[in-house]
């Protein structure tokens, strides 16, 4: 990295890139692993643990990586590898504009798809195409986005429904599609996605405190009781992916995001306190709070506001880099495991890692910190 871009940056975000970068190492050369060509063309990773080729949002994220890592080597082959890999995913689409989750699936039954596998990498599409332009991210951002659009909830324009077998409000969905639609409306300048963006931070923003203060449950029914209850994990993807798309809204409505943020926040971190049980952490496949990284990207949108949320997110990431330096990349392997041979793993190594790489990147790129 350029000794100027790094002295830019405020203390805690050298503070965070020093601590970190042994952890890129690390996950730089398991990506490169990884990477397979076909043709002198085809970019692809191949998860050994799901025994196929890794899903579009997990290469999606891993691409995103790849132009963090430029962003730090000012190294251009970084940026090909990037436009490589976001091909492929262009190519594994689903036609809609949908992409299939193989995760946890069981075999002989048609993919689920959800909407969580657009939210999650819609953020590594955009920056990639402000790095390379590559078309093909610029064209599967806004396939997602159109398809987004289909699924908006007859029921509240707000909403969106997470997967099409699902029958009510799943919140974090519903900011996974405003974070997708915000960053389709940044390049494109279409104005339905910035209108999805108003209606959605509008109902998830009229919906916080509602059963409990400080708490959004997980789903409601569309009568606007609970279905699930509290959850630290999602509670930190709503406000972690959420804060991409306050430039985007009225003076008013961010006004009254950032309060429920910093509420959100310090309800989060109070139950940090408490551990994981059915009243902080209702969801049992989200439990492993040390290594859901969605949290610490909640606690980093408030690292200038609050000081136990900086605190948080530098002690687990001086910690990570402690664990990577003795275990390696085995530090990503699920810990919450399911044993059933009818269907895939629930999770895998790659999954974990492609998941901590995108948030990473995020964290950096996305306040163009870096």
């Amino acid at each position: 990295m350029e000794e100027e871009t790094f002295w830019r940056m405020k203390s805690i975000e050298r503070e965070l890139l020093d601590i970190v970068l042994p952890v890129i190492t690390e996950l730089k050369n398991y990506f490169n692993s990884l990477l397979h060509e076909e043709d002198g063309e085809k970019v692809y990773i191949y998860d050994e643990e799901l025994k196929d080729i890794a899903s579009g949002c997990t290469m999606g994220q891993v691409a995103g990586f790849y132009v963090f890592l430029n962003k730090i080597e000012k190294n251009n082959g970084l940026l090909n590898i990037a436009k490589g890999l976001v091909k492929t995913v262009n190519e594994i689409q689903l036609k809609d504009g949908g992409f299939s989750q193989p995760y946890f699936a069981k075999k002989g039954e048609p993919p689920v798809v959800d909407i969580a596998e657009i939210g999650a990498v819609a953020n590594s599409l955009y920056h990639i195409f402000c790095a390379t332009k590559s078309v093909y991210a610029y064209d599967t951002l806004i396939k997602a986005a159109d398809y987004l659009l289909t699924q908006v909830a007859e029921e509240n324009p707000g909403a969106v429904y997470k997967r099409p077998q699902v029958s009510g409000d799943i919140l974090n969905g519903d900011i996974y599609a405003a974070h997708a639609w915000c960053r389709a409306y940044q390049l494109s300048k279409k104005e339905a996605y910035l209108q999805k963006v108003h209606d959605v931070i509008q109902h998830v923003a009229s919906r916080f405190s509602k059963h409990e203060e400080g708490w959004w449950p997980y789903s409601e029914t569309w009568g606007g009781d609970i279905e699930v209850g509290n959850s630290v994990s999602y509670q930190g993807t709503i406000v972690g992916f959420a804060d991409i798309c306050l430039p985007l809204l009225s003076e008013t409505l961010r006004d009254n995001w950032l309060k429920i943020r910093y509420k959100a926040v310090e309800t989060m971190l109070k139950a940090m306190k408490e551990g994981p049980n059915e009243r902080t952490e209702v969801t049992w496949w989200s439990r492993d709070w040390e290594n859901t990284w969605e949290i610490y990207l909640a606690f980093w949108r408030c690292r200038n506001e609050i000081k136990e949320a900086k605190e948080v997110v530098l002690g687990r990431f001086n910690k990570l880099k402690e664990e990577v330096d003795k275990r390696k990349i085995e530090v990503f392997s699920p810990r919450i495991a399911i044993s059933d041979s009818d269907r895939t793993p629930v999770s895998t190594t790659f999954r974990k890692a492609a998941t901590f790489a995108g948030i990473l990147s995020y964290m950096f790129l996305d306040e163009g910190i870096i």
